[in-house]
């Protein structure tokens, strides 16, 4: 039986880089497209598409990515959702592609993050720690073992049911996936294209609010396998993916000390957010002067 399908792309502030995943979708079968959109960079080429699967959604102020998705969720058909980030770039047959990964158990699926800028020093800090992420998904994935990551997932309709206003959606969504019997597929050969970070100061205050994201996980009673938390509950599992990414992947030791240095900062900042409750549900935006646009 064909899945039906929806696609949600969150973009606050993205100007015309929300265009190439847009365009991507609308390539694609998919049969319902949410556009959640606002802030002061909005594409005037959004108001020229049109197309009957498309819902715009004009977010008048800033309410986060879960409160967005909530505001939305009733009216989601699909079997299948789509969340997608607004400044990604992916070819359009990677919904096919998931699509076709999805079966009886399948809970996820999600592909493999490339970023696009690599030019300045903050920017290639950034790839090391995506490639980081990657081989650890593939490494687990290749195991049978939860996996999560974020840009762009495939989940099941009904794992989006009461969801909470966590940071990493997208981590809650596999562990939940898992805990529900259900599989979580990595895609290790599509990929998705997202930007990074150009200055250290934004790079540091990702990295310090996906980490206070994994507290907030771990405060639940989840487990989220990152590699922080492999260094001491699965050592044996992070000497191995560490020791195969000095293998097999290009890096220096300058890269590799900046990218220990800052997650080892976000990392402490984010734990004395946690303890004094500071809110992370709204993001830090980061700054895009720097960063070139995908083509359409």
């Amino acid at each position: 039986m064909k899945l039906k399908k929806t696609a949600i792309i969150f973009s606050y502030n993205d100007g015309d880089l929300v265009l190439s995943p847009l365009r991507s979708v609308l390539k694609s079968d998919v049969d319902q497209i949410f556009l959640l959109y606002g802030g002061k960079s909005i594409s005037e080429e959004i108001g020229r598409i049109e197309d009957n699967r498309l819902i715009k959604v004009l977010e008048r102020e800033r309410r986060g990515k879960v409160r967005a998705l909530n505001f939305i969720s009733s009216n989601i058909w699909g079997d299948i959702v789509f969340l997608i980030s607004g400044d990604v770039s992916f070819e359009p047959s990677l919904i096919k592609r998931c699509e076709d990964a999805f079966t009886g158990t399948t809970g996820v699926v999600s592909a493999k993050v490339l970023p696009s800028n690599t030019r300045n020093y903050t920017e290639r800090v950034s790839t090391l720690m995506w490639e980081m992420h990657d081989l650890q998904l593939s490494i687990m994935s290749n195991r049978g073992s939860n996996v999560h990551a974020g840009e762009f997932l495939c989940v099941r309709k009904g794992l989006l049911r009461d969801l909470p206003e966590v940071i990493n959606e997208d981590e809650f969504l596999c562990i939940k996936a898992a805990n529900n019997g259900l599989s979580v597929k990595y895609l290790e050969d599509q990929e998705v294209h997202n930007f990074v970070p150009s200055n250290p100061v934004d790079l540091f205050q990702q990295r310090r609010r996906v980490n206070f994201g994994h507290i907030e996980i771990e405060k639940i009673g989840w487990d989220p396998r990152i590699m922080d938390t492999l260094v001491f509950r699965e050592t044996p599992l992070f000497l191995e993916i560490f020791s195969t990414f000095l293998k097999k992947k290009k890096w220096s030791v300058g890269t590799l000390f900046g990218a220990f240095s800052i997650e080892f900062l976000a990392n402490l900042s984010a734990r004395m957010d946690s303890y004094f409750g500071k809110d992370h549900r709204k993001w830090i935006m980061v700054k895009r002067e720097n960063s070139q646009k995908p083509s359409a």
